[in-house]
């Protein structure tokens, strides 16, 4: 908990501290979950559901953050 304590003067509720606990997990595998959401716009493309642009849009900024 002491991790998440910064300007604050109280310590961090459990319910902070077991959300936060997933962090080292999700470090390791956001970069699947970022894959997964390009294919799912580019799908999405491919159905008509989105335009080419927006496709294009949201991969290139997930991209980013890559």
């Amino acid at each position: 908990m002491s991790h998440i304590r910064g300007r604050f003067s109280k310590a961090a509720g459990k319910l902070v501290a077991e959300y936060t606990a997933s962090i080292p997990v999700d470090l390791r595998l956001y970069p699947y979950d970022i894959a997964g959401s390009i294919a799912h716009a580019k799908m999405l493309a491919k159905q008509g559901i989105i335009s080419e642009k927006e496709a294009t849009v949201i991969t290139e900024g997930l991209g980013s953050i890559r």
